[in-house]
């Protein structure tokens, strides 16, 4: 259980020295909603380039095999350019782009950023590996509009129940 713990509290780091970087975050910490016309950014607990994402997979791993997420969080941070873009929407939906839990990904809505979610219990992502979370003004293979951009985040999967 120690092993959360410090996840979680690197996790917080990262992203705290992210803010403090100058990276053009803005909003991270305090809700604001999402509008359109603007630029954002996805974050996997709380890191927007290669993050971890802990999994549990009890016994023997083979290639293509999948598990639950161990607490993981997903949220948006609304940046002063490039990125993703909302285009004229006023939401960005989040994924994990390998969810075999079902036909279609399960998929975060928000509307307000710094406002992070829990990762759903349903999903099901390579118990190791490399992998991509998407961040979409758009639904999972919805036809959508002119002017939005995706930001794909990637992570890295650790099974933690070896």
């Amino acid at each position: 259980m120690r092993l959360f713990t410090r996840s979680g509290a690197v996790a917080a780091l990262v992203m705290a020295a992210t803010l403090a970087g100058g990276s053009g975050v803005a909003g991270a910490f305090a809700a604001d909603p999402i509008g359109p016309g603007e630029h954002f950014l996805g974050l996997v607990n709380g890191s927007n380039y290669q993050a971890t994402v802990y999994t549990a997979c009890a016994g023997p791993i083979w290639p293509g095999r999948t598990g639950p997420v161990v607490s993981g969080t997903l949220a948006v941070a609304r940046v002063a350019k490039r990125h993703g873009a909302t285009g004229p929407l006023s939401q960005v939906y989040a994924w994990f782009v390998q969810d075999a839990s079902a036909p279609a990904p399960q998929m975060l809505k928000f509307t307000d950023y710094g406002v992070g979610q829990p990762v759903p219990e349903a999903v099901r992502v390579p118990c190791d590996g490399k992998g991509r979370v998407q961040f979409s003004p758009c639904p999972y293979r919805a036809p959508c509009v002119a002017g939005w951009v995706p930001n794909l985040v990637s992570v890295r999967f650790v099974n933690v129940a070896d």
